[in-house]
């Protein structure tokens, strides 16, 4: 990505595929989708060739109420991994392009957006597994975002980090972004 323009594209992109993913979750009844009990999905490739997906597995998962449960919760975890994860390598990559990574990592949030993403997208997600050596070398043991806080302390534990809260860092981040970046 070579201009604002283009990272305001991306970041508005990522947040509209959060959004729908989010929404559509949330506004297909389980009746609609037992009418797909016998159908497929088909994919082509770009040498024409076709892929086709059984939907009986996943129509069996959302008209049974606790296999939906489990379903869309699994799905909205995914959204919200690629939401902080997307969102920070979007900017990441715009800032080193651009020569303003020092005014990003300078952002107060910018160490625990770059924490709570490894948080909710490493292995199975939600644990704290480590903490940053080069936050250790410099002796920050505690980063900070809003109301919240993460501390080494936490390693190996459980952090919860909801779908809102993924969704107003992003935002934080898109501001910043908007307003910071040239």
């Amino acid at each position: 990505m070579r201009t604002k323009k283009e990272l305001m594209g991306a970041l508005h992109n990522i947040l509209n595929n959060f959004v729908l993913g989010m929404v559509l979750s949330r506004i297909v009844p389980a009746a609609e989708w037992q009418k797909l009990v016998n159908e497929r999905a088909t994919f082509k490739g770009p040498d024409g060739s076709l892929l086709h997906v059984d939907l009986a597995p996943l129509v069996a998962n959302l008209s049974n109420q606790s296999d939906r449960k489990i379903l869309v919760e699994e799905y909205e975890n995914g959204l919200k991994r690629a939401l902080l994860s997307e969102g920070h390598e979007v900017i990441l990559a715009y800032c080193e392009a651009t020569n303003q990574f020092s005014l990003y990592k300078a952002q107060p949030w910018f160490q625990f957006a770059r924490i709570i993403r490894n948080v909710v997208s490493h292995k199975d997600g939600g644990i704290l597994r480590t903490w940053p050596q080069d936050l250790t070398k410099v002796g920050v043991t505690t980063v900070a975002w809003r109301t919240r806080t993460l501390d080494s302390s936490m390693v190996g534990k459980p952090v919860e980090f909801t779908h809102h809260e993924a969704l107003q860092l992003f935002k934080d981040q898109m501001d910043f972004a908007r307003s910071n970046l040239v």
